[in-house]
């Protein structure tokens, strides 16, 4: 008996149907319950203030960012993927589509007008540059 119930609990779980069904499960929880994490550096020097978003998967069309009054950017990048598999041994096709999007509101250091920011994209990296505004005193 139990060497019947081992083999049908082997059988059960090696079903490529059910493996495809867990691993399609997987994907839903991970899309839906991890958010996209956009790490974000900050760099400051005498003449600019300059904000780093590291996008490494994104494409200039995907990236977008929105002035919000004088002291706020919000930065959203949609990641729309489609991939598809042609298995013509088998004469099997599978299809594939995600669809992400995500949001990071980035909080300027003091306020300043839309005309004063300049946005670059390049190598995976949105650079968002301001005019620096503090004023430094030198320490003797």
């Amino acid at each position: 008996m139990k060497k019947d119930l081992s083999h049908i609990l082997d059988s059960f779980f090696d079903d490529r149907s059910l493996k495809k069904l867990l691993h399609t499960l997987d994907e839903y929880v991970h899309r839906t319950f991890s958010p996209i994490y956009i790490p974000i550096d900050v760099r400051e020097t005498n003449e600019e203030y300059v904000i780093i978003a590291h996008l490494p998967n994104a494409t200039r069309d995907s990236v977008h960012l929105q002035f919000i009054d004088n002291t706020r950017l919000l930065l959203s990048v949609i990641y729309d993927e489609q991939i598809e598999t042609i298995d013509d041994e088998k004469k099997f096709v599978q299809r594939k589509r995600t669809y992400e999007r995500a949001t990071k509101s980035i909080f300027l250091p003091y306020p300043v007008s839309e005309s004063d920011i300049q946005a670059s994209f390049q190598d995976g990296k949105l650079i968002i540059r301001l005019p620096q505004r503090k004023t430094f005193i030198p320490i003797e």
